[in-house]
């Protein structure tokens, strides 16, 4: 029998080493590498080639780091690998935009999501898309609710909607960077990536947009 190949992404050890444990115990599923960093993630992937990637939306420390970032970087390096986001993320806006992407699965960090994952693995090897039921059921029930030209604020990262939500009040990128103990390059990048979310074009349409969305 031809096993599933599978990589395995995430910041966190014990996450590393929880994911990893759960998928060794089936038969079907060969674990073939663990990776804490996204740099050492895109180098494996060109290595070690697998089926299915499980792998974290977001990375600390790489201002490159949200899900869907990623996704195009992976995308790069190894075309024809399904991913699977592991995630604490529940937003739908997120998740929808990430299946968009051409994200093979989101599944919750937490018991609830590990129930699904061997699922989510073996139906992403098949090219489909899985969805636990209860991420599903709430991504039908929601209307679509995109800005023209962009999306709501939930497919922001966090760290993408604080420095967003910071250039809204008037603050600087070397302020922002000074607050929250960042880089100003880090700064600027998360700030242009939720510009490029959202749609804006500039400072000014940046402040219209996220003003709208949060009266809304």
């Amino acid at each position: 029998m031809s096993r599933i190949r599978v990589g395995i992404a995430d910041d966190h050890p014990f996450i590393l080493l929880g994911v990893d444990h759960l998928l060794q115990r089936h038969p079907d599923i060969q674990v073939c590498f663990k990776s804490e960093s996204i740099g050492r993630l895109l180098q494996l992937l060109v290595d070690v080639p697998v089926d299915v990637l499980v792998c974290d939306y977001e990375f600390e420390g790489d201002p490159y780091a949200d899900g869907l970032n990623l996704l195009d970087r992976i995308r790069r390096v190894a075309p024809a690998v399904s991913v699977v986001f592991l995630s604490a993320h529940s937003s739908t806006h997120i998740i929808s935009s990430a299946l968009n992407a051409g994200a093979a699965g989101f599944v919750g960090k937490g018991p609830e999501g590990f129930v699904g994952l061997v699922t989510a693995v073996r139906v992403a090897k098949n090219k489909r898309v899985f969805l636990p039921d209860s991420i599903a059921n709430r991504i039908l029930s929601t209307p679509g609710c995109a800005a023209e030209g962009g999306s709501s604020l939930d497919s922001l990262s966090e760290k993408e909607l604080t420095v967003v939500r910071m250039i809204c009040d008037g603050m600087s990128i070397g302020a922002i960077a000074e607050r929250l103990n960042r880089s100003r390059k880090t700064v600027s990048n998360q700030k242009n990536a939720g510009m490029k979310k959202l749609g804006a074009r500039n400072d000014v349409e940046l402040v219209t947009i996220v003003r709208e969305w949060s009266c809304s």
